[in-house]
């Protein structure tokens, strides 16, 4: 009795037939048990596999539960194993997204405030040249030697502006550019007896009076002032060179 393409297992032996071929019967005829045999063996799935389906099975709605673990290709597999594979998957795309979209010594601002991932804050600290050696073997001892064997400094970007290298900026990213300030001039030239005094850039004018001292009181003094912030309203502003800013945290891609 073999499952046919449906998946219904149908009686090949047939009583009516062994008797009208002279089939000699042992027993009573056995049609209607026969029949019940089959139709109780419809739908069902030999647990060896010695009976392979011959076409799709027909779950009538019904799920199949407590599915194990599959082990081989042609396995089916059930709903953890597929949540695994999704995971891993994505992981695998979002590596292989990171890995294209970053270097090691790439440089970041963000407000994350230690270090992430493979992000290490631009803090100037001494790390492995081991763990990190891709990185060690682009900046070298370049911003630091760390203990000079085992580790390697970081750069220390705190509290310092990053610029486009050339130009007027250092010669390499290596070295610290000090604060500075273009120089500030300006003149200024006077006359005795009355004359036009004249001045330019910060100096300026603040008081005319008598000539201090023996001599002709004819003979006026002139009082002389410099103030930058005539110049440009910037100056006296900070104590040291402050562009606008908003603070934020650099960090150097270590690893890919």
């Amino acid at each position: 009795m073999p499952f046919d393409s449906e998946g219904v297992f149908a009686r090949i032996h047939n009583w009516e037939d062994d008797r009208i071929n002279d089939i000699d019967i042992a027993s009573d005829r056995h049609d209607e048990e026969d029949d019940n045999f089959a139709s109780g063996l419809s739908q069902c799935l030999l647990k060896n596999g010695l009976v392979p389906m011959s076409g799709n099975l027909n779950m009538g709605g019904f799920q199949i539960k407590n599915i194990g673990n599959g082990q081989n290709n042609t396995d089916v597999i059930n709903r953890g194993q597929l949540n695994s594979a999704q995971s891993t998957l994505q992981t695998a795309i979002d590596n292989v997204a990171n890995a294209a979209s970053v270097f090691v010594g790439d440089i970041k601002a963000s407000v994350q405030t230690a270090n992430h991932g493979n992000w290490l804050l631009c803090d100037g600290s001494a790390v492995s040249r081991t763990t990190y050696a891709d990185l060690y073997a682009l900046i070298g001892e370049n911003f630091g030697a760390g203990d000079g064997s085992t580790t390697f400094n970081l750069p220390d970007y705190r509290g310092k502006f990053l610029r486009g290298l050339g130009g007027d900026s250092a010669a390499n990213m290596y070295t610290t550019q000090a604060e500075g300030l273009p120089n500030i001039t300006g003149t200024f030239f006077g006359e005795h007896q009355g004359e036009t005094y004249e001045y330019t850039g910060a100096f300026y004018k603040t008081d005319i009076g008598p000539k201090r001292g023996a001599g002709d009181s004819d003979n006026d003094n002139v009082q002389s002032g410099f103030d930058a912030s005539r110049s440009n309203s910037i100056y006296g502003a900070s104590s040291h060179v402050t562009p606008i800013n908003q603070a934020v945290n650099y960090f150097i891609r270590a690893k890919v």
